[in-house]
């Protein structure tokens, strides 16, 4: 136990956590797909190892509660806490972002007559041309206040690619990308992990390549820089979540306390999730 908790020390000094953003990824990872109430005392025991205090944990929880994202229920004296219903469709478009791989499609244009917030289009994988005018592949939903110009692109694919390399912040997202594959490499060195320790390399992986993948506005590889290293994150990010899945799977359901129904719904979540990942590591040979 001991030599794990060393490897913890090591890994995240290359990804230190933020208490909030950490537990966002726990529900997302975990409760998701099964539709599922975790106990804040799993919460805590989970996050104590990577250097997340109790208090850290329950300040958390409670501003992840009152921004909408979770919701809390009380069974005795134990808090649970789901997210909440608004914001599942926000898990679903992240995890769609995080397991699966880009797919070629049309370009958008997005015009906000009253301006647009930065960081919400960031968090859409696009990029501000204007204050008013936003641009990138066209996925999701039109957002509210705006209104899309669908294109397709015509020309030489060498302008287009020097074009988006221009618009979108690349080359501080290959660095990004880099530092993530030294994370994974770390995270693989793990000597032979206890289930826990398994599903706690597996979040911290997943955490921080949610962190990238969000701001990524998901190029088809075929118009990124020649050498872009997202591919072959892409590629170890699949490889190192896979290798943990099956260790980390006994104390994973531990922390749920799953119907019929919602085993049903979480395997075939689970399983969506992994072909996804496995096709990932194909379009990477």
């Amino acid at each position: 136990m001991q030599d794990q908790l060393s490897g913890f020390d090591e890994i995240l000094a290359l990804c230190p956590l933020r208490s909030g953003g950490f537990i966002v990824t726990v529900f997302g990872d975990v409760a998701f797909p099964a539709d599922e109430a975790l106990w804040i005392g799993h919460l805590i025991d989970l996050c104590a190892d990577l250097g997340i205090s109790e208090t850290l944990v329950r300040t958390s929880v409670s501003r992840l509660v009152a921004a909408g994202q979770l919701v809390g229920t009380r069974h005795g004296r134990r808090s649970y806490y789901a997210l909440a219903p608004g914001a599942r469709a926000e898990f679903e478009r992240a995890a769609q972002v995080i397991y699966t791989a880009p797919q070629e499609r049309p370009w958008r244009f997005l015009f906000f007559p009253d301006g647009h917030a930065p960081d919400g289009l960031e968090r859409l994988g696009m990029a501000a041309l204007s204050p008013q005018l936003g641009f990138g592949p066209a996925r999701g939903a039109v957002p509210e206040g705006a209104v899309a110009f669908t294109a397709h692109a015509d020309g030489a694919q060498a302008d287009l690619t020097a074009m988006l390399a221009r618009v979108f912040p690349l080359e501080t997202l290959a660095q990004e990308y880099r530092a993530f594959c030294e994370l994974a490499r770390t995270v693989s060195a793990l000597p032979d992990p206890s289930s826990k320790a398994a599903l706690q390399a597996r979040l911290v992986l997943t955490h921080a390549w949610r962190k990238v993948a969000l701001r990524d506005p998901r190029l088809p590889a075929n118009l990124l820089p020649t050498g872009h290293p997202e591919p072959k994150a892409r590629a170890v990010f699949a490889r190192s979540y896979l290798a943990l899945c099956a260790q980390a799977e006994s104390h994973e359901r531990s922390l749920l306390a799953l119907k019929d129904a919602q085993n049903t719904m979480r395997d075939s979540v689970i399983a969506a999730r992994r072909a996804a990942l496995q096709s990932s590591l194909l379009d990477s040979t």
